[in-house]
């Protein structure tokens, strides 16, 4: 194939393409947390299951699994099927596929315990990572806008 004029500005559109839709989806990825944040700790207060806050976990899990679906979508779309290797970015990539498969296991085996338990520790350890290395890369696309505006 022809490198072409054509075929540059194609290039061009679809990787213009590629970062809006990095961006929404890191935008997607921090509103989920309030929503995770919440779930988790209405389900685990006192009686929070089983009690008053049953119908508050309820509608904030309709909220955050399609949203969480919609932010995969995104991650595939924009990186891919992430081949792994030993980087932090390609680390934070893994660590949201294995947090998206412990939540649909974890959420499958409510009534197996201690398989549950053990399921749920690994899916809130998979998201701390994945939310810390989310955090490290924010830091650092702040600090070179805010390096970039100072030089500007």
């Amino acid at each position: 194939m022809a490198l072409t004029l054509e075929t540059l500005d194609q290039a061009r559109v679809k990787a213009a393409r590629r970062q809006r839709a990095g961006v929404v989806n890191r935008r997607l990825g921090w509103l989920i947390l309030p929503a995770v944040i919440a779930a988790i700790t209405l389900h685990y207060l006192p009686g929070g299951h089983a009690g008053g806050f049953n119908e508050a976990v309820k509608i904030l899990q309709l909220v955050f699994v399609p949203v969480m679906l919609v932010h995969v979508a995104l991650s595939v779309y924009v990186f891919g099927f992430v081949p792994p290797a030993r980087t932090l970015r390609v680390f934070h990539v893994w660590f949201g596929y294995a947090y998206l498969i412990l939540v649909l296991a974890a959420q499958t085996t409510f009534q197996v315990e201690p398989l549950h338990a053990i399921l749920s520790v690994a899916m809130f350890t998979c998201l701390s990572v994945h939310v810390g290395i989310g955090v490290f890369y924010a830091v650092r696309r702040r600090g070179a806008r805010v390096a970039l505006r100072d030089v500007t």
